[in-house]
């Protein structure tokens, strides 16, 4: 997520505000489903998940949110404990692409205004008690400094979640969780690390993970898929404005069954996109060159600063170019991997491929998924570098 505008005044700009809401609004989405959810508390709560029957989660957003109050990003789920007591949890879900200092205060108004609402509607614990674990999804770039954040949630021998004024809610601040340290095989990790991409060739690793284990969520699979999809769509032009980035990802996840697997159709796309990014990135860069050299003219000659400018700002405009050309390639050349030998080699393929800096060896790549005959055979070609 880019750093918001701000605006002359020191807040946001109008188009800063609704850049966020779509960003929330994007998580909130991903998390309206149960299988979410589940393994949001799964991965990131054990203690809290080993209390619940999770069979029994329901979202009740619209049922546990103050009427005329409720915000985008609110979401509340609903589980029972698994022990037969009749006690139940309610998960509130906060998500946040900046910090908000007043967050605890927030949290605290929204689980009175629910204690309230379950009251007047009879829907409290047997003992009269609403059980509330907050938790706060945080996916920006800045870390999360706002004050009442537990940063790890501690569960009684009585099976009783605990909270308390001074730190209301967890938070987890989703660019700052080691990798090495996330759950495996679960899906909030796999977003969590396409946040944190650096370049749009990195999302390769962390969707091919997903596609060697999401078949084994049966029902799940295709609601999984298109809130991805939809995620994926929101979020990736936001984090690389310009690029193709939706589109990539389409083609890596199988959208485009029909495209071919032929070495020669992987050059000629490799060849067409790095000319289309040099055009891109002449033009750019005679642009910025032209702007550059004329401020810079001011002090040292228009004209001998314009030459400059432009020289600079073209070089520099292919060098980009050229750089998100490679990236978006090895999407590519992962993706016809995943089709040739199944995906579950190929998060080892797209790591090997995420060291090849240059287009003829990324034509090599194109050549070996072809010629060889198995996933293991075209993990030591990459690996060794020599397509003998």
């Amino acid at each position: 997520m880019l750093p918001p505008v701000a605006s002359l005044s020191g807040g946001l700009t109008v188009a800063a505000r609704r850049a966020n809401s779509r960003h929330d609004a994007a998580w909130k989405q991903f998390f309206a489903l149960s299988v979410v959810v589940e393994h949001l508390l799964r991965g990131f709560f054990p203690e809290v998940a080993a209390l619940l029957d999770l069979d029994t989660l329901r979202d009740v957003s619209g049922e546990w949110v103050q009427d005329g109050t409720r915000r985008r990003g609110d979401s509340v789920w609903r589980a029972r404990y698994r022990d037969g007591s009749a006690r139940s949890l309610m998960v509130f879900l906060e998500f946040q692409s900046t910090v908000d200092a007043g967050m605890a205060r927030r949290v605290l108004r929204n689980v009175g205004m629910a204690y309230e609402r379950a009251r007047r509607n009879g829907v409290l614990d047997a003992d009269g008690r609403l059980r509330p674990l907050c938790i706060v999804v945080h996916a920006g770039v800045r870390a999360w400094t706002a004050p009442g954040a537990a940063w790890r949630v501690a569960v009684s021998a009585g099976g009783e979640v605990a909270s308390s004024m001074s730190e209301p809610y967890a938070a987890l601040d989703a660019r700052r969780l080691p990798r090495e340290h996330l759950p495996a095989r679960n899906l909030v990790s796999t977003l969590f690390e396409l946040n944190g991409i650096g370049a749009v060739g990195d999302a390769a690793g962390p969707l091919a993970r997903l596609g060697a284990w999401l078949p084994g969520l049966g029902v799940h699979v295709e609601p999984v898929r298109a809130a991805y999809a939809e995620w994926l769509a929101t979020t990736m032009p936001t984090l690389f404005p310009g690029s193709d980035a939706a589109a990539m990802v389409e083609r890596f996840t199988g959208a485009d069954e029909e495209e071919s697997m032929a070495v020669t159709v992987l050059e000629e796309r490799l060849q067409r996109q790095l000319r289309r990014e040099r055009r891109d990135g002449e033009r750019r860069g005679i642009e910025q060159g032209v702007q550059r050299g004329i401020e810079q003219g001011v002090q040292r000659g228009i004209e001998q600063g314009v030459r400059r400018g432009i020289e600079q700002g073209v070089r520099r405009g292919i060098e980009q170019g050229t750089r998100r050309a490679l990236a978006e390639t090895r999407v590519l050349l992962a993706s016809q991997a995943a089709r040739r030998f199944g995906p579950s080699a190929v998060a080892r393929v797209a790591d090997l491929l995420a060291g090849i800096g240059d287009a003829e060896g990324l034509r090599r790549a194109g050549e070996w998924i072809v010629d060889c005959a198995t996933a293991e055979e075209l993990v030591e070609r990459l690996e060794g570098g020599q397509g003998a």
